[in-house]
């Protein structure tokens, strides 16, 4: 059982042959319970105290706990963006070089293609030349003939062509 301050105040003692003073036992007896009531008062307050700062250490406990959680959420999606973007880029290199590879083989196929119509157009020409100088050989000997020929037998050709009056 704890001993209040109104205790101590009610205390009495007996008394015996030469005892104690009275008044300094009473005036002792009062001071101690002063004492004991400030005490009492003190550890109300630090026990008031004190439960405020575990309310204000749990807030500071889920406080951190959530930012805990906060921090390792916001890792986890940096993470998860991360490697998204990883595979992005990865799909888009990919593509990329398939869209390359596309354009070099459809490249090829018209430089094939330009080559074989270039092979083709020459072999028209060399055809063409080869006709031209033909003809052109045609009419050198035609020329060289008839500046060969005498002249009577001009004037007799001339007389047997159709259409000559003569």
């Amino acid at each position: 059982m704890a001993i209040t301050p109104m205790d101590i105040r009610k205390k009495t003692f007996s008394t015996q042959r030469h005892g104690l003073s009275k008044t300094e036992v009473e005036e002792f007896i009062g001071e101690l319970a002063t004492e004991i009531e400030n005490l009492r008062k003190e550890r109300a307050q630090l026990t008031e105290k004190a439960e405020e700062l575990t309310k204000h250490l749990k807030a500071y406990e889920d406080t951190e706990q959530l930012l805990k959680d906060t921090l390792l959420t916001a890792q986890k999606a940096t993470n998860q963006l991360r490697e998204e973007a990883k595979k992005e880029a990865q799909l888009l290199i990919d593509k990329a070089r398939l869209e390359a590879e596309r354009i070099k083989q459809e490249a090829t196929r018209e430089t094939r293609g330009v080559a074989e119509e270039l092979r083709t157009l020459e072999a028209k020409r060399t055809a063409m030349s080869d006709e031209v100088a033909g003809i052109a050989r045609t009419y050198l000997a035609m020329a060289e003939r008839m500046s060969q020929r005498k002249p009577n037998a001009e004037a007799a050709d001339s007389s047997e062509r159709p259409g000559n009056k003569n």
